[in-house]
């Protein structure tokens, strides 16, 4: 029988512990979700202003849960912050700060005009042009800021794809 400390370590060949890949599979589905929702909603002639904003409310979940989920590495960045980290990770870490700005700004925004979801369930927001603009303007932000995101950590998500999805299936098919 395995112990936890047992689960967690590298196994001969390289191969990771499935303690490891069940994290890892966690974090990349979270990251995936919230990616094919943001793709989604961000086309409202496709989805519709109801679709829009409902899928508006899953990405501030998603959000909520990808924050939760990294909250070790940003305890661990802002303690580092200050002293001895590396280029990439202030960088990225500045990034993420600026990405979490511009999502709160798009989903307050979004919640403060919405004309569908809170008005069903009995909340009716005040609705400003204001408001719009800053949704507006706060989604163009997070566009490049996304980008850019994305390429910074390419790297990891080939790596990731490629061990937790495209192997997957590989070993599964091969059955």
């Amino acid at each position: 029988m395995e112990t936890m400390n047992q689960t967690s370590r590298v196994k001969r060949g390289g191969e990771r512990a499935p303690a490891r890949n069940n994290r890892t599979l966690r974090l990349y589905t979270v990251d995936a979700v919230i990616f094919v929702l943001f793709a989604l909603v961000i086309n409202v002639p496709l989805t519709g202003l109801a679709i829009h904003e409902w899928l508006g409310i899953a990405i501030a979940i998603g959000l909520v849960t990808h924050t939760v989920q990294h909250t070790n590495w940003v305890v661990t960045t802002t303690r580092r912050m200050m002293s001895a980290t590396s280029f990439q990770n202030r960088v990225n870490y500045l990034l993420m700060v600026a990405l979490f700005i511009g999502f709160v700004s798009i989903i307050v925004s979004g919640l403060l005009i919405s004309e569908v979801a809170l008005p069903w369930l009995g909340v009716t927001p005040p609705g400003a042009r204001f408001m719009l603009w800053i949704h507006l303007a706060s989604v163009g932000w997070v566009l490049w800021l996304t980008a850019i995101h994305i390429a910074l950590n390419w790297r990891w998500i080939v790596n990731t794809s490629d061990r937790l999805v495209f192997k997957r299936f590989a070993r599964t098919g091969s059955r």
